[in-house]
């Protein structure tokens, strides 16, 4: 498969420790890592440097979730999200990849008023420029060995999830799969992502987006010296863990009734893991909107005035459509979650369909 070869520039977008290799510059892995998401989005839409700025907001569980991407015309800055996933590799931290949130060239060319072009780039496309980066980083005898006699890895087309929601709780390596071509054995990577076409006309905060999960730097050196020498068939470890129950099927803390744009419906959020209080849960149910109007008033951003906070739990409202399903995210985490569809979204089914997929566990209403 053909590798994508970036520009110095691109590779030099932020100050971290580098060496030269044969004409290559090889940043530090940790710090490539931990800038990532920047690289991808700048790769993503073949900007520069000095085409704009990027803030990059970083979370973890809930908390990555709710980060939404922005465009800023006022400050030419392009605010992206970024959640590390951090594993034990026999008794050691990695983090095996790096969920990037992202905006797209349409929406950057238009809310910022430049010309990017250039050809379309992949989620595939940055691991191929990572994988590159990560042989140049080898010791020449490394790369031999590896390259000789090695598992290699081959990153095909993306997987399109359906949705945002489909796309948060997919893990990469539920995309990894060990693949015979001839006498060839090798892992074919697919990397899941997401797009949602801009609009510049509605402008809404959850269109123009292009997300990535993608394999880190750390993970691909830690395959081609140790890793693709084995039996495994798995890029990195992970003890499968299966979602059968929430922590709780309610919450102590109150609830939140409000409008999720891009399933154009409303839910009632229960706030279930241990983490909660009612306080936590207030400022949650803050960052919401009301209503499809509501969010039209906040000028279709993310962050809105407020959902509708009780301190009964969701099934004990009484100004609500009933429960007819509930989407468990986080499962058995302190800041487990549960949306509960409802009564009204009968007429559009479509919500409760990305529900069903997009959560760990969809529970119908019995």
């Amino acid at each position: 498969m053909k590798r994508l070869l970036l520009p110095v520039w691109l590779m030099l977008i932020t100050a971290i420790p580098a060496k030269v290799v044969a004409g290559v510059i090889v940043p530090n892995p940790d710090d490539y890592d931990r800038n990532l998401c920047a690289t991808a989005q700048r790769l993503l839409v073949n900007a520069g440097e000095d085409d704009f700025l990027i803030e990059t907001l970083h979370g973890t569980g809930n908390g990555f979730h709710t980060i939404q991407m922005d465009t800023s015309a006022e400050a030419h800055k392009v605010t992206i999200a970024a959640a590390a996933d951090t594993i034990d590799a026999d008794g050691v931290a990695l983090t095996a990849s790096v969920a990037c949130k992202m905006v797209d060239r349409e929406r950057i060319n238009d809310v910022l008023d430049i010309n990017l072009q250039g050809p379309e780039h992949s989620c595939a496309d940055i691991n191929n420029h990572t994988y590159d980066l990560a042989l140049s980083a080898l010791s020449d005898a490394e790369r031999s060995r590896y390259l000789s006699s090695g598992r290699q890895l081959v990153f095909g087309p993306d997987y399109l999830t359906a949705s945002g929601g489909e796309w948060l709780p997919a893990q990469v390596e539920q995309f990894i799969e060990p693949r015979t071509d001839k006498t060839d054995i090798y892992l074919l990577v697919r990397a899941p992502s997401v797009r949602v076409p801009w609009n510049s006309r509605s402008r809404k905060f959850h269109e123009g987006t292009q997300h990535c999960k993608l394999i880190t730097m750390a993970t691909m050196l830690r395959w081609m010296r140790v890793a693709a020498f084995t039996d495994s068939d798995k890029l990195f470890p992970r003890d499968a863990l299966v979602c059968t129950a929430p922590t709780s099927m309610t919450s102590v803390s109150g609830s939140c009734l409000f409008w999720f744009a891009p399933a154009q419906a409303m839910f009632c959020e229960d706030y279930s893991g241990a983490s909660w209080d009612a306080s936590a849960a207030q400022a949650e149910c803050s960052k919401r909107h009301a209503s499809a109007e509501a969010l039209q008033l906040a000028g279709n951003k993310y962050a809105g005035l407020g959902g509708i906070y009780s301190s009964n739990s969701c099934g004990d409202r009484n100004d609500s459509e009933p429960l007819t399903g509930t989407c468990v995210f986080h499962c058995n985490a302190p800041d487990e979650i549960l949306w509960h569809t409802l009564g009204i979204q009968s007429s559009n089914p479509a919500a409760g369909t990305m529900m069903n997929k997009a959560c760990d566990l969809f529970i119908p209403a019995e």
